[in-house]
């Protein structure tokens, strides 16, 4: 009796089809799973803008500095207390991998940070200003409210 090798094809076009709906899975998924980092760093970021802010607010010493320093090249930012002339970097947070830093600007020195103090009654930031998180096509601004320090996110009218 002789043994047959080989796929018939039937076999090869189930194989086929399995394939091409996995990929077409993958290919669809891919744009959410942006859409997804990009919107879970922009809840980090606004979370962390808000500790900062009322840790600001609590201690209310002049000479203290509670903020946020952005590193646009590295698609990471520093959370930072800076009391005189001395820093000290409290935490490092890093994007997800799919999420970059596209633009950054504050109104202060420097412009790539954000500190609040405790002088202002509603912890007023040290500038307004904007921040652009990008993961492939979709795009959110996280901005700063310079006289209340309001944040808010939005996808339109980024720069």
């Amino acid at each position: 009796m002789a043994t047959q090798k080989g796929a018939t094809l039937f076999e090869v076009i189930i194989v086929s089809g399995l394939a091409a709906g996995l990929l077409g899975v993958v290919w669809l998924a891919y744009p959410l799973l942006s859409r997804v980092a990009l919107r879970s760093a922009a809840i980090t970021l606004v979370a962390d803008l808000r500790l900062v802010q009322a840790r600001a607010i609590a201690e209310r010493e002049p000479d203290r500095r509670h903020g946020i320093e952005f590193r646009p090249e590295a698609s990471r930012y520093l959370v930072f207390i800076r009391t005189g002339s001395r820093t000290t970097v409290v935490r490092e947070q890093r994007l997800p991998a799919r999420v970059h830093l596209t633009h950054v600007r504050f109104g202060g020195s420097p412009s790539s940070a954000v500190f609040f103090t405790g002088v202002s009654l509603f912890g007023a930031p040290s500038g307004g200003g904007t921040v652009t998180l990008r993961a492939g096509s979709a795009h959110l601004c996280v901005r700063v409210m310079p006289a209340t320090g309001r944040v808010r996110v939005s996808n339109t009218g980024c720069p």
